[in-house]
């Protein structure tokens, strides 16, 4: 069996898609890896250079696989999962110190690792054609959903949507609230439509304090709920109480709360960008995330209609069902196996 190493510093940070895939897989592949975890002290500035200075030593000839977009560029006997190239393509969705680290880091590091593994084939073209990772060392390998989230009995929607004081409707954002997520368009959608949206609440569950403010600087504008501190266990609940998600990013690599809000039954409106076509399939309302006037659009067809809801709970949930942690693991193992040297 190949001798590997994960990169744990992923372990350290909050959870978002990213930390979900790494956290998954890592589980899945338990008792065939060892994962090198940094001290609690390693985070921002610390985490870098944990990574680039410390980890390389405690590899030890073994293969490493970095799950998280970024890795140790010294390390050449490593797999690398890079999930999106947003900070090279829209460097202005990022804070500028952040940004010029991963403008220098990802070319660096995909050019000198053995194999990439990506999570769509959007992502998978961007990296192609962006960094010039030939087709032959990128693997898009796609995220799965955990099997906790699927629609949820009535009495615990109840519960969780009790504990955090929110009443039906209501739409759901998930994620951190960076730039790319695009809450502006939502903001101005929810202007445009009006007294149409008379009742309905949009619960944002993240770290959204500086988003929010900066958004919607008036707390009397009760028409959106942050939710900053939902435990990871009341996601399902909080999906499947929803009248659907909305997800209006203008990138994603994959868009997995899109997935997860499937798999809960949850109708959702989505961007027409970056992967969530190709995750979605015919299971959504699409929108230009551009204009506000088609994200309303969205939202209304939605709320508004039954019969448009039931279809997207149906086919959102036959969508879903395709993709599985397992498999992503299992084939995840296989990259890892062959750069190692090793038999799968």
């Amino acid at each position: 069996m190949p001798d590997v190493v994960v990169n744990g510093r992923f372990l350290s940070r909050p959870i978002t898609g990213v930390e979900r895939y790494a956290g998954e897989i890592t589980r899945r592949l338990e008792g065939r890896i060892r994962v090198c975890r940094p001290p609690d002290s390693a985070i921002g500035a610390r985490g870098h250079l944990w990574e680039q200075m410390r980890l390389p030593r405690l590899v030890n000839g073994a293969l490493l696989w970095s799950p998280a977009n970024t890795g140790p560029v010294v390390v050449s006997r490593q797999v690398v999962t890079v999930h999106d190239v947003a900070p090279l393509d829209h460097p202005e969705w990022f804070e500028p110190r952040v940004g010029a680290w991963y403008r220098w880091l990802l070319p660096q590091l995909v050019k000198r690792v053995a194999r990439v593994i990506t999570v769509s084939q959007f992502s998978k073209t961007r990296l192609m054609e962006r960094l010039g990772v030939p087709a032959d060392r990128v693997v898009a390998i796609p995220n799965g959903v955990s099997g906790r989230f699927h629609p949820r009995p009535s009495a615990e929607v109840t519960r969780v949507t009790a504990r955090y004081r929110l009443r039906a409707p209501y739409l759901l954002m998930v994620g951190s609230l960076e730039p790319r997520k695009n809450f502006d368009v939502v903001a101005r959608a929810w202007a445009e439509a009006g007294p149409a949206f008379d009742g309905l609440t949009l619960a944002v569950v993240g770290d959204t304090r500086q988003t929010l403010q900066a958004a919607v600087p008036d707390p009397r504008l009760g028409w959106v709920r942050r939710l900053d501190d939902v435990h990871d266990t009341d996601l399902p609940a909080l999906y499947a109480g929803a009248i659907g998600l909305v997800i209006p990013s203008l990138d994603e690599g994959f868009g997995l709360p899109l997935l997860e809000a499937m798999a809960c039954g949850t109708p959702v409106v989505a961007a027409r960008a970056g992967a969530l076509p190709e995750v979605a399939g015919d299971a959504a309302i699409f929108v230009d995330p551009h204009d506000p006037a088609s994200v309303a659009g969205g939202i209304l067809r939605l709320v508004g209609d039954e019969t448009v809801r039931q279809t997207c709970r149906a086919r959102g949930l036959e969508r879903a069902a395709a993709f599985d942690w397992d498999r992503s693991a299992s084939m995840t193992w296989q990259v890892l196996s062959d750069a190692a040297g090793g038999a799968a």
